[in-house]
């Protein structure tokens, strides 16, 4: 009898190991976060460096053309702007600002290297 108390501490012990390793990475991975910065057309800026208000007439129109977005911050981090299906509007919102500086918040991710934020709320830098 004594063995089987045994094994059922053990297993216990293992199975609550097991959880905490589960449950810690998917918390510490995404968190809300603000950035500020400029409205990439992310076609036009991997493929040439291209941004600023020299290339807003031209980020626009690849943007709304589906072209994908992101954020470039002041010290040259860039972040894939993703659409929440819940808050589709913040995303529109951040359309109609390329080559301008807003502040986004939303859902910071990584995955495989690339940075990410899932747009919740833009607001137009003045």
């Amino acid at each position: 009898m004594k063995k089987n108390t045994l094994d059922l501490k053990t297993l216990l012990c293992l199975l609550t190991i097991c959880f905490m390793a589960l449950t810690i990475p998917s918390s510490a991975q995404n968190k809300t976060a603000t950035i500020t910065g400029e409205v990439l057309d992310m076609d036009c800026y991997m493929k040439s460096g291209a941004h600023g208000a020299d290339h807003k007439s031209c980020g626009d129109m690849c943007i709304k053309g589906g072209a994908p977005m992101g954020i470039l911050t002041s010290d040259n981090k860039v972040y894939l702007l993703v659409a929440d299906d819940s808050k589709k509007d913040a995303y529109e919102e951040a359309k109609k600002h390329a080559g301008e500086q807003v502040t986004v918040t939303g859902e910071l991710s990584e995955k495989d290297g690339i940075k990410g934020l899932v747009v919740a709320d833009v607001k137009a830098k003045s």
